[in-house]
């Protein structure tokens, strides 16, 4: 069962956190393993009842097959007795009746008839050779008329057991089905319980399902969401400015503004393998996301209530998407269990910036007492609309060629391979970049060739050009 499965998984899991000194299901990894196995326990001897339940059922469903086949034969014997009984019984009884009783006649005148001695004693033997067949044939009558009453005895007690297999079945099938809500509810019980303790440890990081195009216009700050994302691209487009594409395992209730497809932010949708959501694009760009094996969404034409203008900001800067009820995803059970610290030491590099053009300076400085670079815009600090400053624990700065397409509009080409910055924990490294093609994913390395393990925290990933 795929639910088990993840159970154990995540239940494993926990008892790891718990180890290394998270506060997860219990006070100590003892309590933690213990609860682990009682779970674990109870969820093996309800599914153990659940399969022989099952078994169970399909012996009955047989037995009640051959006993519905028995019962079938039985009506059919019973009637065709019963019918030659009655045929039988009908003959008789008219030859009685015409023997006996036609036109009045009765034994006592049929002797009285006699014409003499002889006669009367050829008539004494006639009658009694006609009464001791008679006799014969209502003997072999009631015999006959007593198989049949076995016959139908036999009938209705094979219907009274079949009408006892049914409420068997019926039964098992009600114990089944409670078993099996059991199974469901501990094993929802579980996972409610476990997603509680994950959101309280930082290191366990969930897949992300949702892909945002963002907007960075001045007029689209302060953005809504990104302080809440699992991983943020940011790319440049058209008159060297910028835009996100926001990665998310969580569902934030407002996110956005939502902007167009591009070429090269389709492509790090494909590698994440998220649901692409974005606000129209040009013919060609929406004719490549129509081609891929990708689940996206366009706001535009999508008619879903989880789009929505916010008319305190002007269009196209006010387009918004609610993730908690766009419903095209569920969560992620795929966890991550990210370090804490990098085990290596690289430079000391606690504050750089990035210049994508005049008007869009970004700079990142860290905080070593907090253990995260907070992020700025133009000398500003960047935060978002809720006012949470907007942090990171991983930026990579990524260094890709850019080409114009047929439009004349910037592209990065993300496949191949190229150089980096790493930055994390106030240390600055260099090393490269290698994507295969469109949907492979871009892996990151440090100059010794050992990929790079991303401490656990937001990660952003700058698309610089060369």
């Amino acid at each position: 069962m795929q639910r088990y499965r993840y159970l154990c998984f995540a239940l494993l899991l926990a008892v790891l956190l718990v180890a290394a000194g998270g506060s997860l299901v219990a006070g100590s990894p003892e309590e933690a393993q213990e609860k682990v196995t009682e779970l674990e326990q109870l969820v093996q001897k309800l599914e153990e009842n659940i399969r022989n339940r099952e078994t169970r059922i399909k012996e009955l469903n047989a037995e009640m097959e051959a006993s519905g086949k028995r019962l079938q034969d039985a009506e059919t014997a019973l009637a065709a007795a019963g019918e030659a009984l009655s045929e039988k019984n009908l003959v008789f009884g008219e030859r009685v009746r015409s023997a006996y009783m036609k036109g009045g006649l009765s034994y006592l005148e049929v002797i009285l008839a006699a014409e003499d001695f002889g006669d009367l004693i050829s008539r004494v033997v006639y009658l009694s050779r006609i009464l001791s067949r008679d006799a014969v044939i209502v003997a072999g009558l009631r015999e006959e008329y007593a198989a049949w009453q076995a016959q139908k005895t036999a009938l209705q007690a094979e219907k009274k057991n079949l009408e006892e297999l049914q409420y068997r079945l019926e039964a098992e099938h009600k114990n089944l089905l409670a078993e099996k809500k059991q199974v469901d509810n501990l094993l929802a019980a579980a996972k409610e319980e476990l997603e509680e303790e994950l959101k309280k440890v930082p290191q366990a990081e969930r897949t992300p399902v949702y892909g945002v195009v963002i907007d960075n216009h001045a007029a689209a700050r302060p953005q809504h969401g990104l302080a809440q994302a699992s991983v943020v691209y940011e790319y440049e487009v058209e008159g060297r400015i910028t835009r996100y594409l926001a990665l998310f395992a969580d569902f934030p209730a407002k996110v956005g503004p939502v902007r167009s497809a591009r070429l090269h932010n389709i492509q790090l949708g494909q590698e994440n393998k998220i649901c692409f959501v974005h606000a129209g694009g040009s013919y060609d760009n929406i004719d490549v996301l129509a081609k891929l094996d990708m689940k996206s969404v366009n706001a535009l034409a999508s008619g879903s209530k989880a789009f929505y203008r916010d008319s305190r900001r002007k269009a196209p800067h006010n387009l918004y998407v609610n993730l908690q009820q766009l419903k095209l995803m569920s969560p992620s059970e795929s966890v991550t269990l990210r370090p804490a610290y990098l085990d290596r030491e690289g430079q000391k590099a606690t504050s750089f910036d990035i210049t994508y053009s005049n008007t869009y300076r970004i700079g990142f400085t860290y905080v070593e007492k907090e253990g995260y670079y907070y992020r700025y815009i133009n000398g500003k600090q960047h935060k978002d609309a809720d006012g949470t400053a907007i942090t990171a624990r991983n930026i990579i700065v990524q260094y890709v060629p850019f080409y114009n397409d047929s439009r004349g509009r910037p592209t990065a080409d993300l496949v191949g391979e190229g150089t980096i910055e790493y930055y994390c924990q106030g240390q600055k490294f260099r090393g490269t970049w290698r994507k295969e093609n469109e949907s492979s994913p871009t892996r990151f390395y440090f100059q010794d060739g050992r990929e790079i393990e991303r401490v656990y925290g937001q990660t952003w990933i700058q698309l610089v050009r060369k």
